[in-house]
């Protein structure tokens, strides 16, 4: 009798550390968010500084290109600025945020930051955005949304930095013409964009299973291929399992699984996709 096992993904190299900064506090409630929001909405759950730090010096002596900051909304952190200092002294650090807090003093704020730590580490700025259509957007984020996201990515450009967006596709739309609005759109207020400025990534429900149709396979191409993810309480797998047990990799980075059995509901989404949702990926990888 045969046995089928789940598929299944081996971290290759380690080059993305994600780290949840923020798992509950956040300045806006989008409808499709993969975090379930607590109802209570004075609840504090950040990352203490020290664990960040404990990390850090546990990985020393891996090969990590990108530090990202996550969260719920990682600028909302008490130590945001101090933690973002010191993660430039081990790499450079990718900002994933909604962009509430970018205006032109904070977009001028980050740059000095980036130019007086002397390692030539960057800050990589990614943004949200649900749609190239004002309504739609701001439909699913939040009134105002829309035209929030369009000057912070201003603000941005005005100080030298080339933002990334991270779009979700709500109505499966053909990506290439998805792209080519959103090309259109950033023109119009000089943001000249490229393939790698614009990551489409699928609607994700993690209580349904996207169908694969794939047992008993290694995937290579996943974020879990290329690194893990710090929670206030473990390391995970990826930033959609960090309330699943099945994604838990370990208690801290003194010991963790470098194996990610994906058998969770958000991992069938990473597997459909057939790439990254989260990490950047500058160059081809087999």
């Amino acid at each position: 009798m045969a046995i089928i096992t789940s598929p299944k993904s081996e971290l290759i190299e380690f080059n993305d550390l994600f780290i949840e900064m923020s798992k509950k506090t956040c300045n806006l409630k989008c409808k499709h968010c993969y975090i379930d929001f607590s109802n209570e909405k004075s609840i504090k759950n950040f990352l203490p500084l020290e664990t960040i730090k404990e990390c850090l010096r546990d990985l020393k002596g891996e090969n990590l290109k990108y530090i990202h900051l996550t969260g719920a909304e990682p600028m909302l952190h008490p130590d945001f600025n101090t933690i973002l200092r010191y993660c430039l002294k081990y790499t450079s650090t990718v900002i994933h945020t909604n962009g509430y807090s970018i205006n032109d003093k904070k977009a001028r704020f980050l740059k000095k930051v980036e130019e007086e730590n002397n390692k030539n580490n960057e800050i990589i700025m990614k943004l949200s955005l649900e749609h190239y259509d004002e309504r739609t957007n701001d439909e699913i984020r939040g009134r105002g949304s829309y035209r929030k996201c369009l000057h912070s990515v201003q603000s941005l450009l005005k100080y030298g930095f080339n933002p990334l967006i991270t779009v979700v596709n709500h109505f499966n739309e053909d990506e290439k013409q998805m792209r080519q609005k959103l090309k259109e759109l950033f023109e119009t207020i000089g943001f000249i964009t490229e393939d790698i400025n614009i990551n489409i990534i699928p609607l994700i429900n993690k209580k349904e299973f996207a169908e694969t149709g794939e047992q008993e396979m290694v995937y290579k191409n996943l974020d879990c291929s290329f690194g893990r993810t710090l929670a206030i309480n473990g390391v995970y797998n990826c930033l959609l399992n960090t309330d699943d047990y099945r994604g838990r990799s370990g208690s801290d980075f003194k010991n963790y699984s470098k194996r990610a059995m994906l058998d969770s509901p958000a991992c069938s989404y990473c597997m459909k996709s057939h790439k990254q949702l989260f990490g950047i990926n500058f160059t081809d990888r087999e």
